[in-house]
């Protein structure tokens, strides 16, 4: 008589406390081939993925992309700003305010970190865009020191860029190929080998991150504002659903949690339907 073996499935428990939909409401978000990330509500602890109404699609693709530290400073990190919640509530009036944003010879840069590689940056503008001419340069750390990301061998593009002018539009800041040399380290063992002093009193001074730093060549206009800074998946060898099978996972709302479920289709359309939920003793924000 054969045996019959189960493995563990984790799926919702219960009770739970509260339940919304974090994709396009009645329906779901309407994705093609062309990912596009759902913002998880913060407060999330469970997430239920439903794909649906398929047309020319086979599947729908997903994967769940990183929380990010965002650190703002204008004076070489003796101050910064944590600008991580402010960029990835899903929130459109808490902002990430880039006014005038010097260069780094000035002292300034945004510090974006992540437990996990990811190959990019997804930014949502505001009416408030840059106007100067400007490049934007992202470096890595490699181990002993931070190195550029570049075109011809990372595949960096800045789709931010509108007539010369970086955080001119909302687009995505990428470089699909990862950097082999990128090591997760501190602030405060990065700067301990370039030397910046880095005061005591910076947040995440010590936390071991995969840190970019962003960099711009001409200081921003007066007002400059976006509403979300959104990671990219490190890989697009996405999970993938068929429009018979959903998706339940637990996830935390936080760094070394998840921000986003990125989606697409392989070809034609589809609706992805993204609930979420909090466990019996927690409640969104």
């Amino acid at each position: 008589m054969a045996v019959r073996t189960f493995s563990r499935v984790d799926s919702l428990p219960g009770p739970l406390a509260e339940a919304r939909v974090a994709s396009t409401a009645g329906g779901g978000t309407a994705l093609t081939s062309t990912a596009g990330l759902i913002v998880i509500p913060t407060g999330t602890t469970h997430l239920q993925l439903i794909p649906r109404a398929f047309s020319g699609a086979v599947v729908v693709k997903f994967a769940l992309t990183p929380y990010l530290a965002i650190l703002k400073t204008t004076d070489l990190l003796a101050t910064v700003t944590d600008y991580s919640e402010n960029a990835q509530d899903g929130v459109a009036a808490t902002l990430v305010t880039l006014s005038a944003l010097p260069t780094f010879a000035n002292g300034g840069a945004l510090y974006v970190g992540s437990p996990v590689p990811f190959r990019g940056i997804n930014v949502t503008m505001t009416a408030n865009v840059n106007g100067n001419a400007s490049v934007l340069s992202v470096y890595y750390w490699n181990g002993s020191a931070w190195t550029i990301l570049t075109n011809a061998t990372h595949g960096y593009v800045d789709g931010t860029i509108n007539a010369g002018c970086t955080f001119g539009a909302s687009g995505q800041i990428v470089w699909p190929t990862l950097p082999t040399t990128w090591s997760r380290k501190s602030l405060e063992e990065i700067c301990a080998v370039d030397g910046t002093n880095l005061p005591m009193t910076i947040s995440l001074r010590a936390v071991s991150l995969y840190w970019v730093r962003l960099q711009v060549s001409v200081a921003l206009s007066a007002t400059v504002t976006a509403t979300a800074m959104l990671a990219l998946a490190r890989s697009t060898l996405y999970a993938e659903l068929p429009e018979t099978l959903g998706f339940e996972t637990r996830v935390a709302k936080r760094l070394g949690g998840h921000a986003c479920v990125e989606a697409l289709t392989d070809a034609g359309t589809a609706n992805l339907i993204v609930n979420a939920y909090t466990d019996l003793a927690g409640a969104f924000a």
